[in-house]
């Protein structure tokens, strides 16, 4: 205990009237004062001194968890515990032991407070081992640095009526807390200092006594000269604080008091200095992560909430004041059933859906991908919200939400949606949007109303190929606009593809009947319509199809069945011909659609085989052979190319079979006997894989180089229309082939748009006249004079001829007769095999009506 004279720093004699009687302040009474401060149920006098230390030494231990790492505060000599915070015993000494009549402290760890001391603190039982009780008195101090409370037992009858504690344990709570004392007496003007407080300057590096030339005298004197100039002024019950700023963010806090006789006669003054810098250090630290997060939630381009467990706002950033057009004093308090525009949210529910618990502390929480919320002007901000838990202050739980606005997002998904469900062109709903509509209409009460009619117009093509693409996308705009204007109400158009339409009807009763709205929208698509100022006459052919009376129906089946009826009719009528799903027709597309996975099979597996149809000069020589694809179907036996050839072609297989033919022909006519010095060449048909296609000549050159054929020795078969209008790369596919020997011929010619005088256009350096000019040529003057002037000016471009479907000796005379170069029919031969084609090449010639005069002449 430090003691110094301050009498000659305050004035001349005493500074109050001293009291009656001497009163000293020592260690043992100022401890003593804090058990008197915490015991004063007891009824014993409180003293102001104890007071003040005991709240600062609480403050300081709760306050302060970083002290006291440095290990357990030993227990004093009295019979004392500590407990947790579960309020278990998890240390115990010798003299507690031996009060409860435990075998040692061991035995007491574990054990509850409440069945060990019983009652209140002013009237305590310490239960023995033996079932007995002892009265007792008990001191708790919640210890520094832990969730650990100390506590002391004093038996009552040997207890003092202020209990004196282990000064030495006290002074080690106080040095843990950093807590140190002082003490001023008025009538002697001595000031005692403690050694804790003694320490505790020393730790910060003050000088208390202030020693030196420019020494202002001790720590404590502005304290003291302030207290006792309340009581010059007649104010006893005056305290002081002050707070004395330490290097860095250091900081001491002192508070003094006037301490009061029984008689009401101030007697002395007391302080107490608490270091709080590590308190002001952590309280920065959060004032500054506070700021931090401030900061932060301002820059959030979203909102963030939190909100109690009832769902009300308790705080909110200013986006989620902006984005609700909500101030934050009326945004707190309002409950999130009230910012939730969502209608079950309304129906008296205490939280909206998208408000879930989450369990406090855990690290994720849940997403909600739109949620409407309620602005202030009562419109909707549709938001995405992240929901999640964290802690509130008080230990409770509290949501936070945080709310981004994708109302443009949703807005921008359903033009989106809205550009997925509507033709470009036609400005129609397109496949998806009908199948929609389909849907709806099959899911309500009037399914069995409803019908589905299919259109495609008839030989569309010929308008792209002839007028061009501009003017075949104006016809069908034209044609849309007719629909949308002219159908009956009820009815709604939708383009399909291409230059296919479709027309729902949501109750065909309505319009007269399925079969009559299948003749309203054939005769809607069967119109004059001016393109490029060019009258241009359209039909199309139409597939009624409606939900079947008994049995379950999709959009897309009712949809197939109604394109089955279509192209039903399309084979058995030229144009504009109607056709209705019935089970023969809905069967038929069945089995053509497992025709189509069985030829895609068959393709992969070489499942087919080839026939050869000789090509013959006029003495019989076989020039060249045609390769005609077939099918030897395992189950079906062989099926002709007229049932699977628009198989491939709807379900777009021809390029792959055109691919299979072309390697397949070259690889056995590599194989085929040569005769006097010429070998026969591969006639290949090709109507899928076509110049233009960007893989058309790296494909050829590949099948020739495999199967070690002459490049001479191939001739690629292309219809008239193929080779119309070719694009430079297609005829620099064709010139690259050409020069290495390849022939190109022009199949069927004079049956496609062209005229005549497109001849000299087409790069090819044969021309086949159809058998439909063939067939009527030695009795028809019009076949005759066609089929003449192709061979004529096939020849004036020094271009040769090959006549097909030749079947008659008169026919082969005119032809002959007419100049045509060559010849294929079945009066030379039928189609053969490989085999036979290298049997007939080995006998030299076949017989031709030429060759028989020559025989019977010789």
């Amino acid at each position: 205990m430090h003691v110094r004279e301050l009498g000659h720093r305050l004035g001349d004699g005493p500074v109050v009237e001293p009291p009656t009687q001497p009163h000293g302040a020592s260690d043992a009474v100022l401890r003593a004062d804090l058990h008197r401060e915490r015991h004063a149920a007891l009824g014993a006098e409180v003293h102001p001194e104890a007071a003040l230390f005991a709240s600062t030494l609480a403050r300081a231990v709760s306050e302060a968890p970083e002290r006291g790492r440095g290990g357990p505060v030993p227990l004093p000599a009295e019979p004392a515990l500590v407990h947790d915070r579960a309020c278990r015993v998890v240390r115990a000494n010798a003299a507690l032991a031996a009060l409860a009549g435990a075998p040692d402290a061991g035995a007491l760890v574990g054990a509850r407070m409440h069945r060990l001391l019983v009652g209140p603190e002013d009237d305590t039982l310490l239960v023995r081992a033996d079932g007995s009780t002892v009265p007792v008195r008990v001191v708790r101090w919640p210890l520094p640095g832990v969730d650990l409370v100390a506590v002391v037992v004093l038996e009552r009858e040997t207890a003092p009526l202020v209990p004196v504690v282990d000064p030495a344990w006290v002074t080690e709570l106080e040095r843990l807390a950093r807590i140190g004392t002082w003490s001023f007496d008025l009538a002697t003007s001595r000031l005692e200092r403690s050694g804790t407080l003694e320490e505790l300057y020393g730790s910060v590096g003050i000088d208390p006594d202030g020693d030196g030339a420019d020494a202002a005298g001790p720590v404590e004197g502005q304290q003291v000269a302030a207290l006792c100039a309340a009581l010059r002024a007649g104010n006893p019950t005056a305290d002081h604080h002050v707070e004395l700023r330490l290097p860095g963010d250091g900081m001491l806090s002192c508070r003094a008091q006037v301490e009061l006789g029984p008689d009401g006669v101030p007697r002395r003054l007391i302080g107490v200095v608490h270091d709080v810098s590590a308190d002001r250090i952590a309280r920065a630290r959060v004032e500054r992560s506070v700021r931090r997060f401030a900061d932060l939630m301002a820059l959030v381009p979203g909102g963030v909430a939190l909100l109690d467990p009832a769902g009300r706002v308790v705080d909110a950033n200013e986006g989620m004041c902006e984005l609700l057009d909500l101030p934050l004093e009326r945004l707190r308090g309002t409950a999130a059933t009230e910012l939730s525009a969502d209608e079950a949210s309304a129906g008296g529910a205490a939280l909206p859906d998208w408000l879930r618990p989450v369990p406090p502390g855990a690290r994720h929480g849940y997403r909600v991908d739109s949620a409407p919320l309620r602005r202030a002007d009562g419109t909707t901000v549709w938001c995405e919200l992240g929901v999640s838990g964290t802690t509130a202050d008080d230990g409770g739980f509290l949501w936070v939400v945080t709310c981004a606005d994708v109302s443009d997002r949703r807005r921008a998904a359903e033009l989106l949606r809205s550009a997925g469900m509507v033709d470009e062109l036609t400005r129609l709903p397109n496949r998806a949007a009908g199948l929609e509509l389909v849907d709806r209409l099959l899911a309500g009460p009037g399914r069995d109303r409803v019908a589905v009619v299919c259109g495609d117009l008839d030989d569309f093509a010929r308008v792209n190929s002839s007028l061009g693409h501009d003017a075949g996308d104006d016809l069908l705009v034209l044609l849309a606009g007719r629909l949308q204007r002219e159908l009956p109400f009820g009815c709604t158009a939708a383009r399909l593809g291409a230059d296919e339409f479709v027309v729902i009807c949501a109750d065909h009763a309505e319009v007269g009947g399925p079969d009559l709205l299948a003749r309203t929208v054939a005769d809607l698509l069967r119109t004059t319509i001016t393109v490029c100022g060019r009258p241009v006459q359209m039909t199309a052919t139409v597939g009624l199809a409606t939900p079947v009376p008994t049995g379950e129906v999709r959009a897309a089946d009712l949809l197939r069945f109604a394109e089955a009826a279509m192209h039903d009719a399309k084979r058995r009528q030229a144009r504009g011909g109607i056709g209705i799903a019935t089970d023969g027709v809905v069967s038929s597309a069945t089995k053509a659609l497992e025709l189509e996975a069985e030829l895609r099979a068959a393709i992969a597996a070489d499942g087919l085989v080839l026939d050869y149809q000789p090509v013959v000069g006029p003495d019989g020589t076989v020039v060249s052979a045609e390769a005609l694809v077939r099918w030897p179907h395992p189950e079906r036996g062989l099926i002709p190319p007229s049932d699977f050839l628009p198989v491939a072609q709807r379900c777009g297989l021809l390029r792959e079979l055109d691919t299979w033919v072309l390697r397949a022909a070259t690889r056995e006519a590599a194989a085929w006997p040569e005769h006097r010095g010429r070998r026969c060449a591969v006639a290949v048909n090709l109507a899928g894989l076509l110049p233009g296609d960007a893989g058309f000549l790296a494909t050829v050159s590949e099948a020739v180089d495999d199967a070690g054929l002459d490049w001479d020795r191939l001739v690629l078969e292309l219809v008239e229309t193929s080779l119309v209008a070719l694009p430079p790369p297609a005829r620099a596919a064709m010139a690259q082939l050409t020069e290495r020997g390849v022939r190109f011929a022009v199949d069927d010619f004079g049956t496609g748009y062209s005229s005549l005088a497109r001849l000299k256009e087409l790069p090819a350096q044969t021309v086949k006249v159809d058998r439909a000019f063939v067939r009527g040529i030695a009795d028809d003057p019009a076949d005759f004079a066609v089929a003449r002037a192709v061979v004529d000016m096939a020849r004036a471009m020094g271009r040769t001829t090959v006549a097909e479907g030749v079947e008659t000796a008169e026919q082969f005379h005119v032809l002959r007769g007419i100049g045509v170069d060559a010849y294929q029919g079945w009066l030379f031969s039928r189609p053969l095999r490989s085999a036979a084609v290298r049997d007939a090449l080995g006998r030299g010639r076949l017989a031709t009506p030429a060759s028989a005069i020559r025989s019977r002449a010789v």
